[in-house]
């Protein structure tokens, strides 16, 4: 898995790649927080008999819902830099030739 991100990350090579991950990385750790808050309060009253089962699923859970959001906050952060302006169209085809182009048959 590393080795996918450490592909994607040599994709981009201008200098406002650094200044775009610690902005993503901003935004990520603020809506981390919450998540990660409400695993540490479940791990912490988990009783001592408990530490499997329901716990497991919680926490895959809220893991699942760190990595929506991490998409969430990417996706988001690609649409700020679209391109400029809108592409352009392509040329209208021109008209169709005749489908009998070699003359009248002969009879």
């Amino acid at each position: 898995m590393t080795d996918t991100l450490a592909t994607s990350a040599s994709a981009t090579p201008d200098g406002g790649r650094e200044a775009r991950i610690q902005e993503l990385l901003g935004q990520l750790r603020a809506g981390a927080e919450p998540v990660l808050r409400q695993m540490a309060e479940r791990l912490v009253d988990l009783p001592e008999g408990q530490s499997f089962g329901q716990i497991e699923y919680d926490l895959r859970d809220g893991a699942h819902e760190l990595a929506a959001a991490a998409h969430r906050a990417g996706l988001q952060a690609g649409k700020k830099r679209g391109t400029p302006a809108p592409a352009l169209s392509a040329r209208t085809a021109g008209a169709t030739p005749a489908s009998s182009a070699t003359g009248p048959r002969p009879g």
